[in-house]
């Protein structure tokens, strides 16, 4: 199997992904000018006092949606030898798609194409897999192949997807990719960056701006490598999601700095630019929950001061036995970190952002490698994450709502999770919230 065919069968499932490190590890301008934080303060405070002075614009709600998560093993006899492993899923509504059938028309497309292309892809690496244990039996390795599509914002105004795909068969080894896909919610329609947008031209000066300013994104970049890429890159090959606090773009490894280096992110934030933006989508419910990419950084506000801080959550992963044995939180407030030995199959991490403004990540933690989380087999760890000080909250033998077969009711809004309790005695899954500690309490 040829590496283009490989790589064309990644590309035809969510677009050209933004390659990065492997999980072990991550326009034409002219005169660019790069407005000040201070200047941007004002500009906010003036458009503060226009809205204060007209009527209360509603905010959006938190959409109810599911995940189906299919994990795939192919092995020789009795399974002594591993072919392939493959793991994917894709987002559906859970409740509440009669009040956006276009959106609902558009996620059912999609999970029927995730679904064909990964088959697809299975066949062809079983096929491909059989031929080299038949050759070399002895130095054969199990064929990789994950895609994980991650929810970045889901409400009544725009639902942004960020799959996260991991290869490490055939020709291709440790490959890694970040692609965005971003939706109106009431059309169904996908968005355009220059539906977002407004003006193009001062992105680059902002981006290395915010490239520049945070201890764990990377080296110091020059100030036309970013202009050069936004300059060479055609707009659809551009890789962004739409957030809940701004725009995220995703530079695969090799796109800013020489091979190897990694790969990068960074936010123009709402609060920062608002006059960059279409003030459609900068309307955002107050809470929220946000799935974040292992190794890979997310920017936030965590102590209110108006600007982004860094958040990174990391873990040691043990290729041989296919697990984690450490999870780690990153953030740039003085180098802050939290390290600790933790065990798992898989992490699943969420930022947290509560109605009275705190800040958490919930991670839940996988014990078995199939996923199935029936049986207690996940706990939640909670960390309090305020200012960018890690402070362990507690853990909870509790996890998603668990809908058989392979169903999932993702926790998006910190006021109404349904999650199975494991050590309770219900027989169901039940709607919790956020505490005020930050750990889940039944409502």
């Amino acid at each position: 199997m040829k590496k283009v065919l490989l790589i064309a069968l990644l590309l035809s499932l969510m677009g050209t992904f933004v390659a990065c490190q492997s999980k072990d590890g991550e326009f034409e301008t002219e005169n660019i000018q790069t407005t000040s934080v201070s200047e941007n303060m004002e500009n906010s405070a003036s458009e503060k006092e226009t809205e204060e002075q007209s009527p209360m614009v509603e905010s959006p709600q938190i959409l109810s949606l599911q995940e189906t998560r299919i994990v795939e093993y192919e092995g020789i006899g009795n399974y002594d030898k591993l072919l392939l492993m493959s793991e994917y899923n894709y987002v559906n509504f859970w409740e509440g798609k009669e009040n956006y059938s276009e959106m609902d028309r558009t996620l059912s497309e999609m999970s029927g194409m995730i679904t064909r292309s990964q088959e697809d892809e299975a066949d062809n690496i079983v096929s491909f897999a059989q031929e080299m244990f038949d050759i070399d039996s002895g130095n054969f390795e199990t064929q990789v192949s994950t895609l994980d599509v991650q929810v970045r914002r889901a409400d009544s105004v725009v639902v942004s997807f960020l799959s996260d795909s991991y290869a490490d068969y055939g020709f291709i080894e440790d490959f890694r990719g970040m692609w965005g896909r971003n939706y109106d919610v009431q059309t169904g329609e996908e968005l355009l960056l220059s539906n977002v947008i407004l003006d193009m031209k001062p992105i680059p000066g902002i981006i290395l701006k915010e490239l520049n300013s945070h201890i764990w994104a990377g080296d110091s970049y020059s100030e036309t490598v970013v202009e050069e890429y936004f300059k060479n890159t055609p707009m659809d090959s551009i890789s962004w999601t739409l957030d809940y606090n701004g725009v995220t773009f995703y530079f695969g490894d090799g796109d800013l700095a020489e091979m190897g280096n990694g790969c990068v992110s960074a936010t123009v934030s709402f609060a920062e630019y608002p006059q960059l933006f279409n003030e459609k989508y900068i309307n955002v419910p107050k809470a929220y929950m946000v799935r974040l990419p292992l190794d890979y950084s997310y920017f936030t506000d965590l102590d209110g001061d108006g600007t982004l801080e860094e958040l990174n959550c990391s873990g040691y992963f043990n290729e041989a036995d296919r697990f984690y044995t450490q999870f780690g939180i990153y953030t740039d407030f003085d180098g802050y970190y939290h390290y600790e030995e933790l065990f798992a199959y898989d992490f699943q991490s969420y930022y947290v952002k509560t109605q009275d403004d705190n800040h958490y990540i919930y991670l839940f933690c996988e014990g078995n490698e199939t996923g199935n989380h029936m049986q207690g087999q996940m706990k939640l760890v909670v960390y309090n994450v305020n200012g960018g000080i890690l402070t362990r909250v507690g853990e909870m033998n509790i996890a998603p709502a668990y809908i058989p077969s392979n169903i999932f009711v993702l926790p998006l809004d910190p006021d109404n999770m349904l999650l199975d309790n494991y050590d309770s005695l219900a027989q169901d899954a039940e709607i919790y919230k956020v505490g005020e500690d930050g750990m889940p309490v039944k409502k």
